[in-house]
């Protein structure tokens, strides 16, 4: 196994050193590097008390391929975004982002072609969620995102606070690598949606000023 750097560890290390300095700003609220890390470790384990993480290593594995569980972020812009990402790396689960414009016949190729486990959205797109879980048969954990629509929980799903409280002890969490994937899907503009794997020590270093 190669070691090297890893999202979450290098947002932990620094939420350790600055756990009172604010991170994220959304409209009125204010969130601190210990805050985001509190909310990122509740929901990394939820997701590895369901089984989701890392289930062959990158050594074992070809270029194009994923060992690791995938979690599909269909969310607009805002703390759970961010809050999600984090903790699919922390569990070495892989966190895919959703368009929000897609018509559900895009939403389920997407999902389909990322063999998305699970499924953090918003409550406005709850509909689109129900129209298409059918269609996607690796889906089997859905966490909702309160919103202004005031939509009801989907059936089977859990509320993102109810996730993020999933207290200590109820999943030891594994210990993730700079082999561990950071994937990014493309628009479908020139074609269908494509994913695109890379290294999180690789992404970090050469990308993110690591």
């Amino acid at each position: 196994m190669t070691t090297g750097f890893n999202l979450s560890s290098v947002f932990a290390t620094v939420a350790a050193a600055v756990p009172e300095q604010e991170v994220l700003v959304h409209g009125d609220l204010r969130l601190t590097y210990a805050q985001v890390q509190a909310h990122a470790d509740g929901f990394a384990r939820f997701l590895a008390s369901g089984g989701l993480g890392c289930h062959t290593e990158r050594d074992d594995l070809a270029g194009h391929e994923s060992g690791q569980d995938h979690v599909g972020l269909y969310l607009y812009n805002g703390p759970e975004y961010l809050e999600a990402m984090i903790a699919s790396y922390r569990a070495r689960a892989v966190p895919i982002n959703v368009n929000y414009r897609y018509v559900a016949e895009e939403l389920a190729y997407l999902l389909v072609d990322a063999g998305t486990r699970a499924l953090v959205y918003h409550s406005c797109f709850a509909e689109q969620v129900a129209a298409v879980r059918a269609q996607v048969p690796t889906l089997d954990v859905l966490v909702q995102v309160p919103d202004e629509s005031g939509a009801d929980l989907l059936p089977g799903a859990v509320w993102w606070e109810d996730a993020v409280a999933t207290p200590e002890g109820a999943a030891v969490l594994p210990e993730p690598t700079g082999d561990d994937l950071y994937v990014v899907y493309t628009g479908g503009t020139t074609g269908m949606p494509k994913g695109v794997l890379w290294r999180q020590d690789d992404m970090y270093v050469t990308s993110m000023g690591g």
